[in-house]
């Protein structure tokens, strides 16, 4: 099989158009408090691109910063073990934790970095996966997993690529 094992640029440049769309509505409709609509439109449209923008430069270098990258790195696993890894936070009551997902033959493991509340790492036997479901962030972005484990509990991962993670641990279930 020809495992890839990390998102290419595009995920980045999806962040930051998303970000920057998010932004340009948000600061479009507090600027339609402040001024009048026209004004609204003309700065929010304005300053979204521009902090849209900046966002995802900076959600690329931190993504691609080394103290990250080695605070998520798998301790006793070799690179070959590997079967796919990218970006995720996982869900903890509210705090969606930021780290990164690993692929291995028999377990999924999520290692979080250190910029959270809630530091930790979560290990998930592969033959204790019963289900795979798609689920959207805010009702609108399309980059939800959900796991559901044999004993009925959950766990809930946003990843870039959700159809080639849930491709790869199925064909280990199987």
């Amino acid at each position: 099989m020809n495992y890839e094992k990390k998102p290419g640029n595009k995920a980045f440049l999806k962040i930051g158009l998303f970000s920057g769309l998010f932004f340009c509505l948000f600061f479009g409709t507090v600027l339609i408090f402040l001024y009048d609509l026209h004004a609204a439109l003309i700065m929010g449209s304005i300053s979204g691109l521009i902090f849209g923008l900046f966002m995802g430069l900076i959600l690329y270098f931190f993504s691609k910063s080394k103290k990250v990258n080695n605070q998520t790195k798998l301790e006793g696993v070799d690179g070959s073990e590997i079967i796919y890894a990218g970006a995720a936070n996982h869900f903890i009551k509210r705090e969606a934790v930021g780290g990164k997902l690993y692929l291995l033959n028999d377990r999924l493991i999520f290692k979080s970095h250190n910029l959270n509340v809630q530091n930790h790492t979560l290990s998930i036997k592969i033959d204790n996966i019963d289900e795979l479901t798609f689920f959207n962030p805010m009702g609108i972005i399309k980059n939800g997993l959900q796991i559901t484990l044999k004993d009925g509990a959950t766990e809930k991962f946003v990843v870039n690529n959700r159809d080639i993670w849930k491709k790869y641990i199925e064909q280990l279930i199987k």
